[in-house]
């Protein structure tokens, strides 16, 4: 099983968008998905249900004592599952603060599952949430706007996997790609991309989601863009990404196999 976290401490890069339509594109290579929604905003829970804040949630699993799998959901999408986010856990960071093992609490419950991806969508900060999102991950995919302002903050997001990795002995924790979202042919993306070949020599992956307004189109009809609108950029888009994703994710797989032995 491959666990996906998709994170940035910046908000607006389209961190949900990706999440829904990565898990919809890698079920239509054949493979069980199932979404955690971490972010209190609960838009993917939204956009894969068209539910708005159900209780209970993943918040009950971490702050409370509920099973995972007694708040799993089939969504609109055929393979992919969920577990719905709520507006509570916008107030989970200061709850689990005091708490033993609080950033395990995802890894705990995910333990054993029976999935082929789990792909968890992450609120736009580095708190608790997040952590405990990284910690139950095996790999980070990291989505950045393609604007002048988009690689600041990214220092920062490196630097918490890398004390993660360390502080809670998490070796097998990496970066699987990085990869451009809201993409447009203008001067400042050309130059911003230049920059993130730099910065990530050998992790940018080839796929760049362009600016379409069909995703937010099927977000609204509480679809994936792939059922909404697969023939659009965006659609397209994503397609290549659940391909490039799983192409990595095998190899990354492999290597975490050769590390255990």
């Amino acid at each position: 099983m491959t666990a996906i976290c998709i994170a940035n401490n910046k908000g607006g890069v389209g961190k949900t968008t990706t999440a829904v339509n990565l898990a919809a594109g890698l079920a239509r290579l054949n493979q069980r998905v199932l979404v955690i929604d971490l972010d209190g905003q609960a838009n993917a829970t939204y956009a894969l249900t068209g539910r708005v804040h159900p209780v209970p949630s993943i918040y009950d699993v971490l702050v409370g004592t509920r099973q995972l799998d007694t708040v799993l959901w089939q969504t609109n999408e055929e393979n992919v599952w969920i577990v719905p986010a709520d507006g509570r856990l916008q107030h989970a960071d200061v709850e689990l603060a005091a708490r033993p093992g609080r950033e395990f609490r995802l890894a705990r419950a995910v333990s054993g599952l029976d999935y082929d991806y789990i792909i968890i969508d992450t609120p736009p900060s580095l708190g608790v949430l997040t952590q405990n999102a990284l910690a139950a991950a095996t790999d980070v995919l990291i989505p950045i706007g393609l604007t002048e302002f988009s690689v600041i903050g990214m220092d920062k997001l490196e630097s918490t996997i890398d004390d993660l990795r360390d502080g809670l002995n998490l070796p097998d924790l990496e970066i699987l790609g990085v990869f451009a979202t809201f993409y447009e042919d203008t001067t400042t993306s050309r130059e911003t991309w230049g920059l993130l070949e730099k910065k990530f020599e050998g992790r940018l992956l080839e796929t760049r989601i362009p600016k379409n307004l069909d995703l937010e189109k099927a977000h609204r009809a509480n679809e994936s863009v792939l059922s909404y609108a697969p023939a659009s950029s965006g659609g397209q888009a994503y397609a290549q990404l659940a391909r490039e994703v799983k192409k990595l994710a095998s190899a990354h797989a492999r290597g975490h196999e050769r590390r255990h032995a």
